[in-house]
């Protein structure tokens, strides 16, 4: 049996779109393991996208296919409703990940209230992670809040991650680059997703009847 035009579409249609996915994903990956101040439900939603892309529009297709074999092809108010609901769809996602990459000044609050919010409820994990990560101590400083936490009773002060790990860098330049990647890839996703949707064939036609 011959490949239709159409079924290399789809194959092409599905690695695409599971390529956006599997972006979506790590980007969700990512901000989660390093504790970035970016949403959950905003990578979630970004992740949840290409997939609920491709289904809608997959089922409409087939959907506009069966009425055109009837005789009955014609404009689809779903086709325009599911546009539209897409559309506002990818554009919260689109605006929402931009700014996480506005310009760093707005992105050291959100930055610096995440890392406070961590030391202050002493997730010594959370923020061990994100200095071995860029092999870094502290905040703004390599004393400013750093892991190993400051303790009188442990002969500890602010100094003892570097110390211990003999670093002489502060975390938040790369924390923030790393933040601005993700943001980047929260991006890509919707736009590349909009793009995939305007290059496929809508199901649009004249209204035909039976006689």
């Amino acid at each position: 049996m011959a490949i239709t035009r159409r079924q290399i579409i789809a194959a092409i249609s599905v690695l695409y779109l599971l390529a956006l996915t599997i972006i979506g994903a790590f980007a969700l990956h990512t901000a989660h393991a390093y504790s970035q101040p970016i949403p959950d439900i905003l990578c979630a939603l970004t992740v949840a996208l290409p997939p609920l892309a491709g289904v809608a529009l997959e089922t409409i297709l087939s959907c506009h296919t069966h009425l055109a074999t009837k005789g009955q092809l014609q404009t689809s108010r779903i086709f325009q409703v599911v546009v539209l609901f897409f559309i506002t769809y990818e554009t919260v996602l689109a605006t929402l990940a931009g700014t996480h990459i506005s310009p760093s000044g707005s992105l050291n609050c959100a930055l610096r209230e995440r890392w406070q919010n961590m030391f202050r409820v002493k997730d010594g994990e959370g923020i061990r992670a994100i200095q071995d990560a860029f092999q870094c101590c502290g905040l703004e400083s390599v004393r400013d809040m750093a892991f190993p936490f400051p303790s009188a009773s442990e002969g500890r002060d602010a100094d003892a991650c570097v110390v211990a790990y003999h670093r002489d860098r502060a975390c938040l330049d790369a924390w923030r680059g790393q933040e601005r990647q993700v943001a980047i890839m929260l991006l890509v996703v919707p736009v590349a997703v909009f793009a995939w949707k305007v290059s496929s064939p809508p199901p649009i036609g004249k209204r035909h009847s039976r006689r």
